[in-house]
């Protein structure tokens, strides 16, 4: 079975100076205050954040729909000429969240069930960022990456030695 499915946002480059600057602000102006994750540290945004009509997110999130189909057909067979028995065009985000973590913070392990797939874009990777390990295998991340995972997957983030890890992160559903 394959564990994660790799993508590279072709817009990277033009716009991860941009998502930074909108997910620490979308923190530093959360009307609830600063929210931390269950870990030693990090901050996030509320889980709504493909939904607030930020035009660097709005991009981002629409290359993500684009390529869902794909992605789910990766997931989904190990051969050349495969039948599928669902719609590879009913997936859908149904959350998604900014993270922010500086030098000494990480993420217990945990998993996204019950949501199909899981993904998590790469923003920022300063000198030092924390690789994430899903299912005990180890996965050094770059900015622009996109990493897919089945989202019952344990995975977590070791101790960050940097400051200003930043990464979009989202949980895909099936429509029935």
């Amino acid at each position: 079975m394959v564990s994660i499915v790799l993508g590279e946002f072709p817009r990277a480059v033009e716009l991860n100076s941009i998502l930074y600057d909108r997910v620490y602000e979308n923190i530093l102006n959360n009307d609830e205050g600063v929210r931390y994750c269950d870990s030693l540290g990090g901050r996030r945004t509320d889980w709504n954040l493909h939904e607030q009509k930020i035009e660097e997110v709005d991009v981002l999130i629409a290359w993500i729909k684009n390529i869902l189909p794909d992605v789910s057909k990766r997931f989904a067979t190990k051969t050349e000429q495969p039948t599928y028995g669902y719609d590879v065009n009913l997936f859908e985000i149904a959350e998604c969240w900014g993270v922010h973590y500086n030098q000494g913070e990480s993420l217990i392990e945990h998993c996204h069930f019950p949501y199909s797939l899981s993904f998590i874009y790469y923003v920022r990777t300063p000198k030092g960022t924390a690789p994430i390990t899903i299912e005990d295998e180890i996965f050094e991340v770059k900015e622009g990456q996109c990493v897919f995972f089945l989202a019952s997957q344990y995975h977590s983030v070791g101790l960050n030695d940097c400051d200003g890890r930043c990464a979009i992160i989202g949980n895909i559903s099936y429509r029935f």
